[in-house]
């Protein structure tokens, strides 16, 4: 679990700083790393990675994302009032990080049934002659 959450804060703090860099383009990297919207794009990318931990389907994975993404950037609109669209820049992060767990999620099952046919052709398993 803690490997998903240091990915989920690591890839949220990526997004983050690409999202500010987008809109603050003269911004030097100390100021890019510390800005509300990278701020709140590590807290989606903690919320998703619990998420991702939890659940099954990589779908539901980037779906619920979204939702996730969508929900923290409202609650820093509603807290702080900064205004830059947090729907769809909430769906946006989220969208990403959803899609990160997901593709790491096929990377990882893939991996794994490439070991198992390894086993099992050292094994003998595929030798009809």
């Amino acid at each position: 679990m803690i490997q998903k959450i240091v990915i989920g804060i690591l890839a949220g703090a990526v997004i983050g700083i690409f999202i500010t860099a987008f809109f603050l383009p003269e911004a030097g990297i100390k100021e890019l790393f510390f800005t509300k919207i990278t701020a709140t794009s590590i807290i989606t990318g903690f919320f998703c990675s619990i998420y991702a931990y939890f659940s099954k389907s990589k779908l539901q994975v980037f779906m619920i994302s979204i939702l996730i993404g969508i929900m923290v950037f409202y609650a820093k609109y509603w807290i702080t009032g900064h205004h830059f669209d947090p729907g769809i820049m909430g769906a946006f992060t989220g969208a990403l990080l959803g899609g990160v767990f997901a593709v790491i999620r096929k990377f990882t099952h893939s991996y794994k049934v490439y070991r198992r046919l390894e086993r099992l052709k050292k094994r003998g398993f595929n030798n009809y002659v």
